[in-house]
């Protein structure tokens, strides 16, 4: 049974297929029509370079790369990237379908995206299944001690302390509880401009 609504269903951002590619841009793509319908006189952007989804909601813009994460848990996952490592969520573009979840968090102008392991479409794994680490996160914050000092209070796994290095940054790393190894830094030349001091080489 069909009636006058069935277009406005159709276009609903949440109406996710199975087939449908969970990444913020589309829902973004998917609200925009849906906004289009129920408004259709909404002024449109200026033709440009641009991908159309900045100017929608430019907290969904994304860079051109970024890495994907698996963990078995990605809920506890996103949990602890938040509280302990003090990402951001871009929390609009969150997509939950079936009992998984994909995430979007942020620090600055990098994204990372966390889904659940995935073997058999994607043949991803989390580090904790395979028993080893392949990636290193690389994370610039705008204060390395404070940030390495609430990371410890939260139950961090640190492997290496804060330490300045000779290429001009002061960084410590840690392990997330899954076992994937997240490096975070801040440059010597932005330490000094906060009024920080750093070890001479």
């Amino acid at each position: 049974m069909t009636d006058e609504f069935d277009e406005i269903r159709r276009l609903r951002p949440d109406h996710g297929r199975p087939d449908d590619p969970f990444e913020p841009t589309v829902f973004t793509r998917h609200k925009e029509e849906l906004m289009k319908s129920i408004t259709p006189d909404t002024p449109q952007p200026e033709t440009s370079d641009a991908p159309p989804d900045d100017w929608v909601n430019p907290s969904l813009a994304l860079p051109d790369i970024y890495p994907r994460l698996a963990y078995d848990d990605e809920r506890a996952a996103l949990d602890y990237l938040v509280r302990v490592f003090q990402l951001d969520e871009i929390r609009e573009a969150r997509a939950v379908f079936d009992e998984h979840m994909l995430a979007w968090v942020r620090c600055g102008n990098g994204v990372v995206m966390i889904g659940h392991a995935n073997t058999e479409v994607h043949q991803i794994s989390s580090p904790r299944t395979v028993g080893a680490t392949t990636v290193e996160v690389v994370v610039y914050v705008p204060d390395i001690d404070a940030h390495h000092a609430h990371a410890a209070a939260n139950g961090a796994v640190v492997t290496s302390g804060p330490v300045d290095m000779f290429y001009g940054e002061r960084r410590y790393e840690a392990t997330d509880p899954e076992g994937h190894r997240w490096h975070f830094a801040e440059r010597h030349a932005h330490i000094r401009a906060r009024g920080g001091t750093v070890a001479e080489a």
